[in-house]
């Protein structure tokens, strides 16, 4: 690979970068919305933060090529990859669905669009797209959404592997069709049409960005870094994109994005143990910080302190410390528990250290 530093370390220090970035652009737009509904409805949601999204979806096809390389071809291949993504997504995903599920039984008014319904949380649990309280496709716990995208591109990358289809070509047709469905999707349409949508086919993107960069198809630092730049104004700029497209810009600007990061892995320095730590604990961070951050503006206006930005910047620090308490005390004694227990021990180090942080 053109990166020896990334090579020799088990991972692209700047793709943790992003990762930990993509997180706190979606826990800011997701604090800036708490404060809207519940302290100031004059106050602006900051909405460009949602594409946090579309790089961790991006960032998932990436790893998935990038650690299953030796699976490919291997007739156990595909339980190992199973399993690994179950392991890997799973246990923190019911937890997390498990707090809203009792908070939803015990709480009054703290928890909006949302009640409980035992059909609807059987489905959150299983992954299968359900309508909310307000009509949206939306598992109980809310952000889970992108979940279920990410479960339904680990069985088709699974399937591909099951039956040795180049991943590729399998994984990447199915996404496309999925893609094109979106423009011709109807709100009347039952909830299966959830998986026509656009931010599907960035986990493709991600896929082929790590095709090339396995097949040194990378660019030099001075092209890497303008690319990098203009790709995020594209993407945090509202009135560059159209509704005609959907969400495919963002998903391109969001490739983009990757791949010139990891251009640019040779030249990332010595990064802060902080940052870092903030990588490892972005999934953690990305599910709870919906149960967490909506405290502040609920206290703030028990408080009679009516202060949007406070109840921002509190929000989000709130989010990011617990969630890095979540990941040391929860999530990774059961990672540490559970490694050691699976098919695929003393196989997938590199891939553990990747993506420490999983794409979501």
């Amino acid at each position: 690979m053109k990166n020896p530093k990334a090579a020799s370390r088990g991972k692209y220090l700047g793709l943790q970068i992003l990762r930990i970035t993509a997180a706190c652009m979606v826990v800011v737009t997701h604090s800036t919305f708490y404060a809207h509904e519940r302290l100031d409805q004059k106050f602006g949601v900051w909405q460009r933060g949602a594409t946090g999204v579309d790089i961790f979806f991006v960032l998932s096809g990436f790893v998935m090529i990038f650690t299953s390389v030796k699976l490919i071809g291997n007739p156990s291949g595909w339980k190992i990859f199973a399993e690994h993504r179950i392991v890997r997504i799973v246990p923190m995903y019911w937890i997390a669905t498990s707090i809203k599920v009792i908070a939803l039984l015990v709480t009054s008014g703290y928890v909006l669009h949302a009640r409980f319904d035992i059909a609807k949380t059987l489905e959150s649990y299983l992954f299968i797209p359900s309508a909310n309280v307000d009509g949206e496709i939306r598992p109980v716990l809310g952000v889970g959404w992108t979940l279920n995208f990410e479960m339904f591109f680990y069985f088709l990358f699974t399937m591909a592997l099951l039956l040795r289809k180049n991943v590729y070509r399998l994984v990447g047709f199915v996404l496309t069709l999925l893609a094109i469905g979106a423009f011709f999707c109807q709100p009347n349409w039952p909830p299966v049409s959830f998986y026509l949508s656009t931010m599907v086919v960035e986990f493709f993107f991600g896929m082929l960005i790590a095709k090339m960069c396995l097949s040194n198809m990378t660019i030099a630092w001075y092209l890497a870094l303008p690319l990098l730049c203009c790709s995020f104004f594209f993407l945090l700029t509202p009135w560059l994109h159209s509704k005609v497209l959907l969400n495919l810009p963002n998903g391109i600007a969001a490739g983009l994005i990757v791949y010139a990061t990891v251009c640019l892995e040779d030249y990332c320095g010595r990064v802060p143990r902080l940052v870092l730590y903030g990588a490892d604990a972005s999934y953690v961070i990305y599910l709870f910080h919906p149960l967490i951050a909506p405290l502040v503006p609920t206290v703030l206006m028990k408080m009679h302190v009516l202060n949007p930005w406070l109840s921002v910047a509190c929000s989000v620090s709130v989010a990011l410390i617990a969630g890095g308490i979540v990941h040391r005390t929860i999530e990774t004694p059961i990672s540490n528990w559970l490694r050691p227990r699976s098919l695929f021990k003393g196989r997938y180090e590199q891939a553990h250290s990747l993506e420490s942080a999983p794409s979501q």
